[in-house]
């Protein structure tokens, strides 16, 4: 029996894989797509439990506005993604435990000054110093602003040579630790603590929502479905339940083998899933030997614990997150930091969150060890939040439990995003040593919907240049 032949095959279906797949389908490529998991965008889609819908993958962006980035990008695939604005005057409610205030955070650089200003007079000019640097990195970054000029493929990559820190920017502004803190509290939700993360990443994933913060109708798995939509209308073969165990080079073709012993063969192969994942079926010529040590030395992100449930008795909560902060250099990096997410479905689902270390060793143990640790973290959580917020405590009520080995069964590792994007370490380029073998992902730019989808837009671009030039 002939092996099935196409001329590209994507390898994971997150929303890098998808968006990959989407971009290759629309230059009328025959594009595969494969999935292990038992449907496509597994993490992203949630899941229900107890009447609700649980999100497990997306909540709000920033940037997802039609003549904004993230809109433009939707707009680039065929996706008719319907968004709508977050509250205004406060879309997350962060409490300053040590002054005991609620700062509700609002967008729109001068609402957000203003309040900033407001609750720390002291520091008036650090805000507008910090808020000129950060809109002054915004509109630096090449792939947030290539809808508005053009940029040479290498310029993308610009802000992996920046090695200020989030910690060091907030240090020269600002004296007063509650400020620094309250700045800070966004890094959880990429997962680099801030005496790690390079300034530039932060205004990538956090600044981009000082203007705007967009919620999609219907969550996550509204995203996943148009996907889906678009993806079959594109005639794109999608292959679930399927896990990609070797990758082999002949001739001019990569050779795929899977679990369960089948093979395809592609012209194009492009990996989405994590990059020490790949490294287990990648070809030994993939990278050189240095670079293959760096990859596997990155340190992964914070995983998460998380309690999820619904809100009782009707109640309802008008923000998205809700977040208790010490004021001690943000939960001394945010380790055990904790915040509790609530959707906008009816009833409200409810994720409360406590950062945990992802390190295998911790959760690669013994069942009864493994129970054990899930009870006390469990415990841990709600009497954080019966002692901080005990009104909130008795509207809520838990479902089941998540940890990081939850999600490793999903996606092959305990960190909740993967790779950990430093100061100090280069991101990982799309291009490796094997001709028409790439990597997309949230390792490649940033952590996040907007950086997991440019990254497979910048694959794009860097092939049709490579094309171009063999051109001339």
């Amino acid at each position: 029996m002939a092996i099935q032949n196409y001329d590209v095959a994507v390898i994971g279906s997150g929303i890098s894989g998808m968006t990959a797949a989407l971009l290759f389908a629309k230059k009328g490529k025959k594009v595969a797509l494969f999935e292990q998991a038992p449907h496509l965008a597994p993490l992203f889609s949630g899941f229900d439990r107890g009447g609700v819908h649980i999100e497990s993958g997306f909540h709000y962006s920033g940037v997802l506005g039609k003549d904004e980035i993230g809109g433009l990008l939707f707009k680039e695939l065929g996706l008719n993604m319907p968004v709508e604005l977050c509250s205004k005057d406060g879309y997350d409610d962060a409490y300053l435990l040590k002054s005991g205030r609620l700062f509700k955070f609002p967008f729109g650089r001068q609402l957000f000054e203003q309040k900033l200003i407001e609750f720390f007079p002291n520091e008036k000019d650090g805000i507008k110093k910090y808020l000129d640097l950060a809109y002054s990195q915004l509109e630096k970054i090449p792939f947030l602003n290539f809808h508005k000029r053009e940029y040479k493929s290498e310029e993308f990559f610009y802000f992996a040579d920046d090695k200020t820190t989030l910690s060091e920017v907030l240090n020269d502004c600002f004296k007063d630790e509650e400020i620094k803190s309250l700045l800070s509290f966004s890094s959880v939700l990429y997962g680099v603590p801030p005496s790690k993360v390079a300034f530039v990443l932060h205004c990538c994933c956090s600044g981009i929502m000082f203007e705007t913060v967009w919620k999609i109708k219907g969550g996550g798995a509204a995203l996943v479905k148009e996907f889906k939509r678009v993806i079959e209308n594109s005639g794109i073969a999608v292959f679930c339940n399927k896990k990609v165990v070797k990758i082999e080079v002949e001739k001019d073709k990569k050779k795929l083998t899977f679990a369960d012993s089948s093979q395809i063969l592609c012209d194009i192969c492009v990996s989405s899933i994590h990059p020490k994942e790949f490294l287990k079926i990648a070809p030994p010529e993939t990278y050189r030997a240095k670079n293959v040590e760096r990859i596997q030395s990155l340190p992964e992100t914070d995983g998460f614990f998380v309690l999820y449930g619904k809100v009782k008795d009707g109640f309802r909560v008008d923000t998205n997150n809700v977040g208790f902060l010490t004021g001690d250099s943000f939960q001394k990096d945010h380790k055990n930091a904790y915040y509790i997410n609530f959707s906008n479905s009816n009833p409200q689902a409810v994720c409360a969150v406590m950062a945990v270390d992802s390190d295998e060793k911790l959760w690669d143990i013994p069942q009864n060890e493994y129970e054990q640790k899930k009870k006390e973290i469990s415990q841990n959580i709600k009497d954080e939040i019966k002692n901080r917020k005990p009104e909130l405590f008795d509207k809520i009520e838990f479902l089941g439990i998540a940890t990081p080995k939850t999600q490793k069964r999903f996606v092959n590792y305990y960190g909740s995003y993967g790779i950990m994007h430093t100061a100090e370490s280069a991101n990982i380029l799309p291009i490796t040593k094997v001709g028409g073998l790439f990597v997309v992902g949230q390792a490649t730019i940033a952590p996040g919907l907007i950086g997991a989808m440019i990254s497979s837009f910048l694959l794009d671009k860097i092939i049709d240049r490579s094309l171009e030039n063999k051109n001339v």
